[in-house]
């Protein structure tokens, strides 16, 4: 890690002390206020099945309702595509264990069904308790049920809402530092785009490697990752070590430099990986270190 001037500044005169105020300052989240559910995609998802969905409300409360649900089928074949969404699951084929072997039930859309494969969904729906909650009311409305079912599902979304929060967060740093300062940015920026805009060659690991930006100076151009980690894992130490990897590679060429924008409180179980990387990589920053100018320095100064 190379000291800078705003280093100095708040005080700190080592690499160690510079590593553990980046350690000190990381960020407990990033969440804003619409981080928690995705409305637009959960209400976007009901609505595309909300007929079916009305029409399997005939059936709430009522008796006999394996015998309806089987009519219903074969009067309203639409209803059957959206029956594994009804216990969340995404899939329009489900295998099931059993001691005869493993079953599969097909929810693929048709015209029509037969009275096997209609037996067989009725089966399914039974066995699963879907059938049973309808009959007995537990749900009042399937409409409002399945939205709860797609905000649960959602929840799965979060660990990529994450990662594309930090990214639109350090894009608001970015784009400041370069309007102010009259450079160009790009993200997800591929070798080739990097050539086509900045003219620069990019010495590259993978063909198909994208960072999250790149930074035209008109002196460098500057590459920057960018993560955020909120738990810990092994994820951290295999992405502090390909970085490195990637810096080592990147410095072969004087006309880019690597950046690393890392946060989250998943580093303090990570603090070896991290330090290596510190110790290896010229400018490893937190979204703290960001606020104190550090990377607008870097840039501004072309360090």
């Amino acid at each position: 890690m190379k000291q800078i001037g705003i280093h100095k500044s708040l005080g700190l005169k080592t690499k160690k002390e510079i590593f553990e105020y980046l350690m000190r300052t990381i960020k407990e989240t990033i969440r804003t206020c619409d981080f928690f559910v995705a409305w637009e995609k959960v209400l976007g998802s009901v609505s595309k099945i909300e007929i079916p969905l009305n029409i399997l409300n005939s059936l709430i409360g009522k008796d006999n309702i394996k015998e309806r649900f089987k009519q219903l089928i074969k009067e309203y074949p639409e209803v059957v595509p959206i029956i594994p969404i009804l216990i969340a699951v995404r899939e329009t084929a489900i295998k099931v264990a059993d001691f005869g072997g493993d079953k599969l039930f097909s929810f693929e859309k048709k015209s029509t069904f037969s009275d096997d494969e209609i037996d067989k969904i009725t089966y399914f729906a039974d066995e699963c308790g879907l059938l049973s909650i309808i009959s007995n009311k537990a749900v009042k409305n399937l409409v409002d049920y399945c939205i709860g079912v797609e905000v649960g599902i959602d929840t799965n979304a979060r660990k990529n809402r994450s990662g594309q929060a930090m990214e639109n967060l350090i894009e608001t740093y970015i784009k400041a530092i370069c309007d102010k300062n009259g450079f160009e940015y790009l993200k997800q920026a591929s070798a080739s785009k990097i050539k086509t805009d900045f003219g620069i060659t990019i010495p590259t690991d993978e063909a198909k490697r994208h960072f999250d930006f790149a930074i035209d100076t008109k002196n460098k151009v500057y590459l920057i990752e960018v993560n955020y980690y909120s738990g810990g894992g092994s994820k951290l130490k295999s992405v502090a070590g390909e970085f490195v990897s990637l810096c080592e590679l990147l410095s072969t060429s004087n006309e880019v430099e690597f950046i690393w924008i890392t946060d989250g409180l998943g580093w303090h179980t990570a603090k070896n990986p991290l330090i290596d990387a510190f110790n290896a990589i010229d400018f490893v920053m937190n979204i703290k270190m960001i606020e104190d100018g550090v990377l607008e320095e870097i840039l501004a100064k072309n360090l």
